[in-house]
């Protein structure tokens, strides 16, 4: 709690810093101009919010192979790897479950309602990604249900610059990745293609994986007809899960395929801006709690089937947006759902003479409204938004952003939002000897506050906030004795959740160093796990410390460092043996450094990275331990 107070004097010293070098003329901005572009080009207005982005200047410099990894750079987000290279990784905001961030690719929602932790099966190379970006908080009442603690929009873009970039890798444990990508086109039809492959014979026993990835994003620009864009991606894993969802069970193993397309259209007519989306996601899984047993596969397969229109009309009120979203989510499974009234009619592809027993199928239909005004210093945008379906009835959802623009680079904002998400197929049905689904499940509500700043100077930033979310009936997966075999999916009655964000940078010039910069999270959780253990939601990120340096070495050579401190809370059952009482361990603090050399030529980068430099043993997930010192090195050709 005392840090909490100390960042909440930090931002008030803030707030007076800013108003005190406020000039007369400063305040000339041209508010609505900035918002319709906010509104049309990125995931949410930065008006009220912030909004953090990563770019692809940051993503060539950082000592990181993939997205997750490049995500854990971020004050306030907390990575919980099972192992390397995207193989699989929950993503968490502001201490919320992997199940209650919402994940977009160019806008599109691709969160699985099977389970979150395949919401980073994204088909594309961390090369491909033009950048990366985060909003914290609660934004269901724009994005819709399941932007429950934040949302991540993945962005790449396709150009009429014709380019042809081709990155060859490899690094420990026999890792090796190839990948080759380039943009053709013209001003009027352009298109994005990208391949790539990536395996590794593993940092341990069963820690293996081979993935593919294939990409392809077309866009067309007319005159009349306003602009589309469709997407076609489709990946495949392969990979050992040693104790990925108990250190019981060390020969787990994981293969899926993912199948992904969408169609975008927009359209500006006078004050009217018009958008609609139709979208298709197919996620195969095939599940082996133990390689070693014959017979012993669990398969799954999600189709998620969604569409939504919008219209926003400008007016000297401001703009006005009436949207509507439907999301159909279905499984076939021979595990997950209810019991099929002939269970033998549909064999399991890639599967001879094997059929799905269950299923599953729910249709979610939302609608929202948003008005958002620019008065002088001031931005206003309120709305609400409401849900349907058949099984967990309507909820209604809404929130109020305002912001306060002290000078064109500095503001300050306060908002308060409310949001839901619904239980997964995952928390719904399954069982194992390790786990049991609840099929009685409610949908977890949330209300959060949150007051904030954002300074954006010549050679400097600055971004803070303090929030507050209360949480009701969230789901997570407890064990209720030290003597239960099985955790058990429940509703906890409420968990209220206190931090705060600070991240500071510095853009030097002329001097060896290029850029520095500090972030600082801290959160607290009103519950603790006291006469049971928790697997998620009470396990979370209490302190995290990340110092990130840029510089150079000589002429085109340059280095980024990063050193990371994570504090986490909660506890983990560290027994390994089937049948015997559980090992409550709490988890321990650790420090990382990573490091990145790269060589900058005009049609070529040479880069070389080594991770974990200290040799921390460490576990971002249960006992689960994470690679010692480790190396990585690549060519990318750009042509």
């Amino acid at each position: 709690m005392r840090n909490v107070f100390i960042l909440s004097f930090l931002v008030v010293l803030v707030f007076q810093g800013a108003l005190s070098q406020q000039k007369s003329d400063s305040l000339t901005v041209d508010l609505s101009e900035l918002q319709v572009n906010a509104n049309r080009n990125k995931l949410y207005s930065e008006m009220g919010r912030i909004l953090t982005i990563i770019d692809k200047s940051e993503i060539s410099r950082s000592a990181v192979q993939s997205i997750d990894q490049l995500l854990d750079y971020v004050a306030g987000i907390d990575i919980r790897q099972r192992g390397t290279n995207t193989t699989q990784a929950d993503i968490s905001i502001r201490g919320g479950s992997f199940d209650q961030v919402l994940v977009l690719l160019n806008g599109v929602n691709i969160t699985d309602p099977q389970t979150g932790h395949f919401n980073l099966d994204i088909p594309l190379n961390l090369s491909d990604v033009s950048r990366i970006e985060i909003l914290q908080g609660s934004s269901a009442r724009v994005l819709g249900p399941n932007a429950f603690s934040g949302a991540i929009n993945i962005v790449t873009e396709s150009s009429a610059k014709k380019t042809l970039n081709a990155e060859l890798t490899g690094g420990s444990y026999s890792t090796f990745g190839q990948s080759v990508s380039g943009n053709f086109g013209t001003n009027k039809l352009h298109t994005f293609a990208s391949l790539n492959h990536k395996s590794s014979k593993g940092y341990m026993a069963n820690t293996d994986f081979n993935f593919s990835n294939a990409f392809v994003q077309s866009t067309l620009n007319t005159k009349n007809a306003g602009k589309f864009n469709l997407q076609l991606a489709g990946q495949l894993k392969d990979f050992g899960a040693n104790g990925f969802y108990s250190l019981k069970y060390p020969n787990q193993r994981e293969n899926t395929k993912t199948y992904f397309t969408s169609l975008d259209w927009s359209l500006t007519k006078g004050k009217f801006m018009f958008t609609s989306q139709v979208n298709w996601r197919r996620h195969h899984d095939r599940y082996e709690l133990d390689h070693n047993i014959e017979g012993g596969y669990k398969y799954h397969m999600t189709d998620v089937t969604g569409g939504k229109l919008s219209a926003s009309y400008l007016s000297n009120i401001g703009k006005t947006t009436l949207g509507f979203n439907l999301r159909n989510e279905h499984i076939f499974s021979t595990a997950l759902g209810n019991t099929m009234s002939n269970p033998d009619s549909l064999a399991i592809p890639y599967e001879p003479n094997l059929f799905f027993k269950k299923s599953y199928n729910r249709t979610v239909y939302s609608g929202m409204f948003d008005h958002s005004l620019s008065l002088g210093k001031w931005y206003l945008s309120v709305g609400f938004a409401t849900s349907y379906s058949a099984d967990f009835k309507s909820t209604t959802y809404g929130g109020i952003d305002l912001g306060y623009f002290i000078t064109r680079d500095m503001k300050v904002y306060a908002s308060a939002n409310s949001a839901t998400r619904l239980p997964t197929f995952t928390d719904l049905f399954f069982v194992n000897p390790a786990q049991k689904g609840n099929p009685l499940l409610k949908p977890e509500q949330s209300q959060t506050i949150e007051i904030g700043t954002k300074i954006n100077q010549l050679h400097w930033g600055l971004n803070a906030d303090i929030y507050y979310r209360m949480g009701k009936n969230v789901i997570d997966w407890v064990k209720l004795t030290s003597a239960s075999a099985k955790y058990e999916a429940m509703n906890l009655s409420s968990i209220n959740a206190l931090g705060g964000d600070i991240t500071a940078e510095y853009r030097f010039k002329g001097v060896f160093i290029k850029k520095l910069s500090v972030g600082y999270s801290y959160l607290t959780l009103d519950k603790a796990a006291v006469g049971f253990d928790s697997k998620y939601a009470l396990d979370y990120l209490k302190n995290k410390v990340t110092v990130t340096i840029d510089h150079s070495i000589f002429r085109k050579l340059s280095a980024s460092w990063k050193l990371a401190y994570q504090n986490r809370s909660g506890t983990y059952d560290a027994n390994t043996v089937i049948g015997k009482p559980a090992i409550m361990t709490n988890y321990s603090p650790y420090f990382l450094l990573d490091g990145r050399l790269l060589w900058t030529e005009k049609h070529f980068d040479v880069f070389g990275d080594v991770n974990n430099i200290l040799n921390v043993k460490f576990a971002d997930y249960g006992g689960l331990t994470q690679p010692g010192v480790n190396f990585n090195v690549g060519i990318r050709l750009k042509l």
